[in-house]
């Protein structure tokens, strides 16, 4: 008998904030809005910018790195969660000047307020066709 083997895929866990080009090589990387009209950055895209009020976007790609704003240690597991405590929630505020929300857990111990980090993408789970379900975290530079 002749099996078919099927190529397992690597999927966002959540559309719609990174990226993940196909072929040899390529990595995976966040993307965002830049309003054309005052180069405001945005994460995710928007179809408006809060800055001005243009309906001018443009997808872009994001540098990945930035600073903590803010962080806090969860301790508490939550039902469901991808992710087993200790861990931290941390504001990242992106070189573009967006900020979003992550969840760091290597090095949570020793996180600070304007701490540099970069992004980076792992595999959480995978999905019902076999497929691994990849969400982007951020670490210490």
């Amino acid at each position: 008998m002749n099996e078919m083997k099927i190529e397992k895929k690597k999927v966002p866990i959540r559309p719609g904030m990174f990226r993940i080009p196909e072929g040899p090589g390529k990595q995976p990387y966040l993307y965002g809005g830049q309003c054309k009209n005052c180069d405001t950055y945005f994460f995710p895209t928007r179809e408006i910018c809060l800055n001005c009020g243009a309906e001018n976007m443009e997808e872009v790609p994001l540098s990945g790195k930035g600073k903590i704003y803010s962080y806090t240690i969860a301790r508490q597991q939550v039902p469901g969660a991808l992710v087993t405590v200790p861990y931290a929630l941390a504001i990242v505020i992106l070189e573009e000047g967006c900020q979003l929300h992550t969840v760091i857990t290597e090095n949570w111990e020793s996180l600070k307020v304007d701490m540099e980090v970069e992004v980076y993408f792992e595999k959480m789970s995978e999905d019902d066709n076999g497929n691994d379900l990849i969400a982007y975290k951020f670490r210490a530079l």
